[in-house]
């Protein structure tokens, strides 16, 4: 809350300067770092709504016409949940043979796998990361398995 106050405080400033300073607004925005624009859109702000409207304001869009659809999230959730054994690749084929229309691209149904929590420590986990670290490796091996020479 405290940095918010701080913000707003700071944006009351940078709009008082140019009349408490006898500075023209392109002389406070150069100094300040803003373009004009931005300078411009905070007093419009600041005259609608007092200081209230200068505090931030999230960048989040409204909503996300592209997102999926929650019936083919809850089936990619239910799918996992009855197999916990298969990955995204898996997943997304059941889909397709199941001919479920608006099939994701297997990145998104593993986005929606992650979103959900669904991944993470399985069989398949512990083996890639001990590949990832070489375990099993001999000693001079080269990255392909071949020994060095």
């Amino acid at each position: 809350m405290e940095e918010v106050r701080a913000l707003s405080e700071q944006w009351m400033d940078i709009l008082l300067a140019p009349e408490r300073d006898r500075l023209t607004v392109a002389e406070v925005c150069r100094r300040h770092g803003i373009s004009r624009k931005t300078y411009y859109v905070y007093l419009a702000r600041y005259r609608a709504e007092g200081p209230a409207g200068l505090a931030p304001r999230s960048r989040r869009p409204k909503n996300s016409p592209r997102r999926t659809a929650r019936t083919i999230e809850s089936l990619v959730v239910q799918i996992r949940a009855a197999q916990p054994r298969w990955g995204a690749q898996r997943i997304h084929n059941e889909l397709l043979r199941r001919e479920v229309p608006g099939v994701p691209a297997v990145s998104t149904v593993h986005a929606i796998l992650r979103r959900h929590g669904l991944l993470g420590a399985g069989a398949n986990a512990a083996a890639n990361a001990a590949a990832s670290v070489g375990v099993g490796a001999g000693a001079g091996a080269v990255p392909n398995g071949r020994p060095g020479g």
